[in-house]
């Protein structure tokens, strides 16, 4: 039997590093977007914990003067929330982006390896039929010698 050669290996090879080195961005932009999930988070935290301690301070005794210095922190805080939002709306967008161009490569390659497994099968089927005449030939070839033998005795 003849054995098997896929004329295209090395563009399905191609295709399995590029299908490869997609996912790797895909999962870097995943985690891109939990680490700045995870900061908006932190941001929040950071004003309500903020908020709690002006409203304790307010409790037991708070100076005029210490409303500017925690308004700023207020607005600070506000500010890092809106600007970690911005960059977690930037990474989903990025992650939908990377996410669009791994299944593409992830389509490419699985389409060229199902056409490497119809090849094979249509190989398979090919060489057994080939094997199935040169049988024959040989069953008949046989046949006609053991017959000519016989008629000659």
């Amino acid at each position: 039997m003849k054995a098997f050669t896929y004329r295209l290996e090395t563009l399905l090879h191609l295709r399995e590093i590029a299908r490869d080195k997609a996912l790797a961005k895909y999962a870097e932009s995943i985690n891109s977007r939990q680490y700045f999930e995870s900061e908006l988070k932190k941001s929040e935290l950071n004003l309500k914990s903020l908020q709690i301690q002006i409203g304790n301070q307010r409790k037991v005794y708070f100076a005029g003067f210490e409303q500017a210095s925690f308004n700023r922190s207020i607005l600070l805080a506000k500010e890092m929330i809106i600007d970690v939002n911005k960059k977690l709306q930037e990474a989903i967008q990025q992650e939908a982006a990377k996410k669009k161009i791994y299944l593409q490569a992830d389509s490419a390659f699985k389409s060229l390896l199902k056409l490497k497994d119809k090849k094979h099968r249509e190989h398979l089927y090919a060489e057994n039929l080939k094997e199935e005449r040169e049988l024959e030939d040989i069953i008949g070839g046989r046949f006609v010698f053991n017959n000519l033998t016989k008629q000659k005795l």
